[in-house]
């Protein structure tokens, strides 16, 4: 069982690891999310606040991940063009679409009330 375990941790930092090395989405949100870190350690933002930066952070990763795959999996499955698939893949986008914005208020607020 211990075993079992430490195997699906090492199956979920491979997934990582081949998504850092693979996937110009997740890489990219990496990047605006290390950005974003640098610019709140800065500022000096509060703990409560490092927790609404981070759990945004983590949002839009997770949504990015499942887009990536989704979008992975329709073109192994579907090798054509087709309207299905690209309305699936198209809610997906949107869902990251939604996380992102959801950062953008987060750090909007944070932002707003140190100019204010």
């Amino acid at each position: 069982m211990i075993t079992q375990i430490i195997q699906k941790f090492a199956n979920a930092f491979e997934g990582l690891k081949t998504a850092l090395k693979n996937d110009p989405s997740i890489i990219l949100q990496f990047i605006i999310a290390s950005i974003t870190m640098i610019f709140f350690v800065f500022i000096k933002i509060s703990w409560l606040e490092w927790l609404f930066v981070l759990t945004a952070i983590f949002i839009v990763l997770i949504t990015e991940f499942i887009n990536s795959t989704l979008e992975d999996m329709c073109d192994l499955l579907v090798n054509r063009y087709d309207l299905q698939v690209k309305g699936i893949k198209d809610m997906a986008a949107a869902a990251v679409l939604l996380a992102a914005v959801y950062a953008l208020i987060v750090a909007g607020v944070i932002i707003l009330r140190r100019l204010l």
